[in-house]
């Protein structure tokens, strides 16, 4: 008597025992089981491999570019070290080479000067009095509002005017100080912590020739909004 399978052709009843079924079905599940774990391996391989040609790669180019830092001095060096050998060394002290001759001193880049956008920045008033042949004495500041306003000059600027600025706008009001040979030299007035008015000196600036507190700023002295201004103008 034949038995067929459905969908599959006739085969011969089995004689095997249900023991004899089970195991060889528990075999068959160690072999694939075998199988499944041989191919996991096989893939653990294949991404290791990857992962470690990629290390390669990236430990190569690591070393390129030491090497290129290595050879550059100046700047390019870290500081407190001695190019590529990596010898300490003093800040601004002199740098020796693989073959004794020195290399100068180390160059250090200042940081990056902020710019003000005047555009997108509201000026304030800044309040100048002049005098002809000298400076006020500070008792002309001492009370607010009883300053000399008979030779006061208004002007609107920000915190990076510089004197050479200032000067160009008192030219156009102060027919005095127009002349080429006047030299007309600022003093801030500003409160001390007691709240007294003291004068610093900030710059003189030549009408004919440009000088070295020409491009100095307002910014970079004590002053602050509200603090005035004391012009001397000098023949």
């Amino acid at each position: 008597v034949y038995f067929a399978r459905r969908g599959g052709t006739p085969t011969m009843p089995s004689d095997e025992s249900e023991s004899e079924r089970e195991e060889k079905e528990d075999r068959r599940d160690r072999r694939e089981k075998r199988e499944e774990k041989r191919r996991d391996k096989d893939d653990d391989r294949e991404r290791g491999g990857a992962a470690g040609a990629m290390r390669h790669l990236t430990g190569a180019l690591s070393a390129s570019v030491r090497d290129g830092r290595g050879a550059r001095d100046g700047p390019y060096d870290r500081p407190g070290t001695n190019g590529a050998n990596g010898a300490a060394t003093a800040r601004g002290a002199p740098e020796t080479g693989a073959d004794g001759k020195g290399r100068g001193r180390m160059a250090i880049l200042p940081p990056p000067k902020k710019t003000m956008d005047r555009s997108r920045t509201c000026p304030f008033l800044l309040r100048i009095f002049r005098k002809i042949g000298g400076h006020h004495g500070i008792e002309a500041f001492a009370e607010r509002g009883k300053e000399p306003v008979e030779c006061e000059l208004q002007v609107y600027a920000w915190p990076d005017v510089t004197l050479r600025e200032l000067a160009d706008l008192i030219k156009d009001v102060a027919p005095e100080a127009r002349d080429p040979k006047v030299r007309l030299a600022f003093n801030l007035i500003y409160p001390d912590k007691s709240g007294k008015n003291v004068s610093t000196t900030l710059g003189t600036v030549t009408c004919s020739k440009r000088g070295q507190d020409d491009d100095k700023a307002l910014s970079s002295s004590k002053f602050q909004t509200g603090d005035l201004l004391d012009l001397a103008i000098l023949q």
